[in-house]
């Protein structure tokens, strides 16, 4: 019997030694309204985190891994509504990203690597409707651009490269006509660029 009670002793031990570990952390305003509150081991963020606006309001859901963003995070407007979701691996931005319009309609959404775009992100209307698409690399344009109007119309079309305009570039009218097109080399306009009316092309100055 003296083997079991001892095993369950150190077992007590062990987990009121965890509890020493850990311990809540409470932060205030000047006023003593809660500003965060959360879990504090060794003296650093660990858990669940949570922020409130001075008004009580909550600001932000965080959660921490010594210290740093580990997990989902989401952040709130004013008004309680959702800001943003992103996700977090040791402080660094990783996987799927949304943003939204106050109204908490979708404003934006696309993917990190290493904290920095990739992929292709996707931008919205505070209506819903499609406003532009951009392809990105290593946190910088690359690919293909698609802009719209409000009533879903394209407006331009056109490619990036590291960063900078390249290749074919045309531009439309709200009623989805091909008003302009021409070509950009490392971001500058280049070669014949034309307007086009009624169906006829014409060189167009862009200087």
């Amino acid at each position: 019997m003296k083997a079991p009670l001892l095993l369950s002793f150190f077992s007590l031990l062990v987990f009121q030694s965890q509890i020493v570990k850990a311990q809540i952390e409470k932060l205030y305003y000047e006023d003593r309204t809660i500003r965060a509150e959360g879990e504090i081991k060794k003296g650093e963020k660990f858990g669940e985190w949570k922020f409130y606006y001075p008004s009580g309001v909550i600001q932000a859901i965080e959660h921490y891994e010594n210290d740093k963003l580990h997990g989902v995070a989401m952040s709130y407007n004013f008004d309680g509504n959702i800001q943003s979701k992103e996700n977090w691996v040791n402080g660094s931005l990783e996987d799927s990203a949304f943003y939204y319009h106050p109204n908490k309609i979708l404003k934006r959404t696309g993917v990190y690597l290493n904290s920095q775009y990739e992929g292709i992100w996707i931008n919205y209307y505070s209506s819903g409707v499609l406003k532009r698409t951009l392809e990105y690399k290593n946190g910088l344009p690359n690919g293909i651009w698609l802009y719209y109007s409000e009533k879903g119309t394209l407006l331009q079309k056109g490619f990036y490269k590291n960063g900078k305009e390249s290749g074919l570039w045309e531009f439309f009218s709200k009623k989805g006509k091909l008003t302009y097109k021409g070509t950009y080399e490392n971001g500058v306009k280049t070669g014949n660029w034309v307007e086009i009316k009624n169906g006829k092309e014409k060189p167009f100055n862009y200087n």
